[in-house]
Formats: C-alpha cells, sequence, structure tokens
C-alpha cells in the first residue's frame, strides 16, 4: 500500500511524496505554477530550452550523456495550461537505488540535477545563450505550426479562443506564434526569473524514495532565491452563456470538425465535481455514452463524438468530426442529447455503465509511479488530495438526482465549425 507525506519546503514551495517499494523506478515532478500572463510565450521556449541544455551541461551531447549516465534516465519537461494557472514541468523517471551497482542514490543524484539545471541555465546575467534561443525559438515555432496540421487539436484551440476571448483562458495562438517570433535571449532570462520569484512549487516523487533528502535539497534551493513572492493563482468560473455564439472558419480539410463549448455551471473546480464527472461520461465518456451511441452509431453522424470536462475551468468540451453536409443533423442531435441528459431520460444501465467504467479507471491510476505521479500531481489544487479508491468511492456514490442537477446547469457557449475550403471563393 502507497504511503503518503506532505511537507511544506519553502514559501510557496510544497512536497508530496507517495512512498512504495513495490516498483522498479522511482518519478519525480517538479511543477512551476503561473498566472497565464505576457510571458507565456517566453514560457513556452524556456520549457524547451531548459530541457536541453545548463550551465553545467552546456552541449546537447554532455546533458543527454548525463541524463542516460544515470542509468538511462528518462527526463522531459513540458509547458501547459491547467484552467488559468500556467505550468512549467520538469520531470524525471529513474531506476530504484536498489538497482545501482556501485550502491550510490540514484534519487540523490536525480534531485541534484533537477536542482543544478533550474539554478544554473546556461545564461549570463544578459541573457540566456544566443544560439541555443535561436534554437528553441525555432523548434517551438515548428511545434505551433504541427498543431495547426492536426486539424482536431487546431479546432479545440479556436474554439477556446473565440469561447473566452475576454478571459485569460482563452490565448490567442496568432499573438502566442508573434511573442514566440519576437523572443530575444534577455526576455527568456526574464520569463526565467519570473518563474523562480513568482511560481508555486509542487514537488512530487514516487515509489521508495527519501522524502527528507528531496526537502532538504529543494529548500536550500528555494532559500537561494531573492525576492521570491509567489503570485496570486486564480481562474475566472463563467457559470452561465447568456447566448450561443457560432463561428465557421474555412481550411483545407477532408473532414469537418464540430467544437461545441459548454459552460457547466461550476462556481470553482470542487464543485459538485464527482456528479459533473459521472454527468459528463454518461453524455459523451466511453462507447458507451448517450453520444457515442445515438450520434455516431444510430444515426451515423460522424465519425467520433465524445464530450469532456475541463474541471479547472468550469467548461464541458465536444467534439465532432462529421461531413459537413451533416453539420446541422449532428448539431441538432448533439444538443437534444444534452436534453434528454436535463430531462433524466437516460436509463439505469447508462448510468451504471459510466461509473463502472470510472471506477475502474480512478482503480487504476496508482500501478505505475508515473501514473501516481500524475494523478496526484493533478490534485494540487484541490481541497484535500484523495487515492484512487476514494475517488472511485466518490464516484460510485454519485446519484441519478445529482447527475441531472448537474446537467440542468449546463449552457450552451460556442459552436464552432471548421470545415473544408468552398471552390468558388477562389
Amino acid at each position: 500500500m502507497n504511503k503518503k507525506s506532505y511537507a511544506e519546503v519553502s514559501k510557496g514551495v510544497k512536497l508530496l511524496c507517495v512512498n512504495s517499494d513495490k516498483f522498479k523506478t522511482n518519478c519525480i515532478k517538479v511543477d512551476f505554477y503561473l498566472p497565464i500572463s505576457e510571458y507565456f510565450p517566453a514560457q513556452n521556449v524556456l520549457a524547451s530550452f531548459m530541457g536541453h541544455t545548463s550551465k553545467n551541461y552546456s552541449s546537447v551531447k554532455a546533458f543527454n550523456s548525463k541524463v542516460e549516465g544515470m542509468y538511462d534516465a528518462c527526463f522531459d519537461t513540458t509547458v501547459s495550461t491547467i484552467g488559468e494557472k500556467v505550468r512549467i514541468r520538469f520531470s524525471m523517471e529513474i531506476l530504484d537505488d536498489k538497482f545501482s551497482i556501485d550502491e550510490n542514490s540514484i534519487s540523490e543524484e536525480a534531485v541534484d540535477f533537477l536542482i543544478d539545471i533550474l539554478e544554473n541555465p546556461n545564461a549570463t546575467e544578459n541573457g540566456f545563450d544566443e544560439g541555443f534561443t535561436a534554437r528553441e525559438i525555432r523548434f517551438t515555432l515548428e511545434n505551433l505550426e504541427a498543431m495547426k496540421n492536426d486539424k482536431r487539436a487546431y479546432a479545440v484551440s479556436r474554439l477556446r479562443e473565440l469561447m473566452c476571448k475576454d478571459e485569460p483562458y482563452g490565448i490567442d495562438n496568432k499573438k502566442l506564434e508573434e511573442g514566440v517570433r519576437n523572443l530575444d535571449s534577455k526576455q527568456l532570462l526574464d520569463a526565467y526569473n519570473n518563474m523562480l520569484q513568482t511560481a508555486t512549487v509542487v514537488i512530487t516523487a514516487c515509489g521508495s524514495i527519501n522524502g527528507k533528502m528531496i526537502t532538504e535539497k529543494f529548500k536550500a534551493f528555494a532559500d537561494k532565491i531573492e525576492n521570491r513572492s509567489p503570485a496570486i493563482l486564480e481562474t475566472i468560473f463563467v457559470t452561465k452563456a447568456d447566448e450561443i455564439k457560432y463561428f465557421k472558419e474555412e481550411m483545407d480539410v477532408n473532414q469537418a470538425k464540430l467544437v461545441i463549448g459548454l459552460r457547466a455551471g461550476m462556481e470553482d473546480a470542487n464543485d459538485n465535481y464527482f456528479a459533473y464527472r459521472v454527468m459528463t461520461d454518461i453524455f459523451g465518456g466511453g462507447p458507451y455514452s448517450r453520444l457515442f451511441l445515438n450520434v455516431r452509431e444510430k444515426m451515423s453522424l460522424c465519425y467520433y463524438c465524445g464530450a469532456r470536462l475541463i474541471r479547472e475551468k468550469g467548461i464541458i468540451l465536444i467534439q465532432s468530426g462529421i461531413e459537413e453536409e451533416n453539420y446541422e443533423k449532428a448539431l441538432s442531435e448533439i444538443l437534444n442529447q444534452l436534453d434528454i441528459m436535463k430531462k433524466g431520460e437516460f436509463t439505469d444501465e447508462d448510468l451504471n455503465s459510466s461509473i463502472i467504467a470510472l471506477c475502474d479507471a480512478f482503480k487504476g491510476v496508482e500501478d505505475s509511479p508515473v501514473a501516481v505521479c500524475n494523478f496526484y500531481s493533478s490534485q494540487e489544487f484541490d481541497e484535500e488530495i484523495v487515492s484512487g479508491e476514494e475517488f472511485a468511492k466518490r464516484i460510485g456514490a454519485v446519484t441519478r438526482e445529482q447527475v441531472i442537477e448537474c446537467a440542468n446547469r449546463v449552457t450552451v457557449d460556442t459552436v464552432y465549425l471548421l470545415k473544408g475550403e468552398d471552390e468558388n471563393n477562389d
């Protein structure tokens, strides 16, 4: 059984350690949380930059050799948004110490490496390394361009931008790309200093790993940072859409993408979360869901159709791939299925299938150290941190009445269609 411990490492720095001796590897994730701000373009480049070079491992070859030298460890850096928080993540998966052939602590070496790259980026007081800055800007722009080529991801990003244009969550992708393109090494250094000084830092570790060692080392790291003052992390929750907004965009696509944004009615991320999770799953989760069985299978109006709850923002996102001529019919039937949820006309089998599937998923979240870290780190800002078994228990306690109540709080906000280019416009 996994044993959890918590520690307040320093101001705005906390550690969740999940100790278990059943795994062959350990996992450590260091998350820096900041508000979405003007630093976002630089943060995208910064995460990539710090994942490839540092002052003490200034070439890609030296950097990779160091990682591989820790018994072929896996190291990764990512940047993402969680609600209206930016998360810059540094993560490592390493072999458990008991497999070390020289009796040195692999986990301690990994923690030292993480702190070293955080403390000592490949930069001077004037800015990050110019050559690597140009390289990472190019890589980031290529990744943004790749997202445009993934029409499914592009449609979701456009829906988000249009639906939440007056909220920090509604990131303008053109401005993001322009911001990345115009970055310089000094701006990258400014973003780095802002990260150290204003981020809330959450460290999640899993395996047979020494929590005291991690606490002491990260406390020493945090205490060196001058002028540290963690920023307030808030997210705007819009509980109701006043009207439905419709958008259509043309692009060279073989299959039209219909994306619908719903305001769930949640006042915060913990507002009736478990009931909302079941409601969304019955509506558009697995192959047992209303959208899959009716819109896709029974009526053949789409190639795929599903819904997911973005709890950190109180939004339900519906994605569907359709033939353009089926737009009106597909949209009408999707909204009809939402009305069915509101009227409570779903079956007991619908409810039970969803609960069983969700419970099985949550019961399996502690099967690997990476899965454990991902599961517990996803609760970093919840009212309480609970196990997968407890999650399943709370899902299992959701009633039909709670599901109907949640469905009736849902309003349709934005409908976005990405369709093929009209040849008549040429």
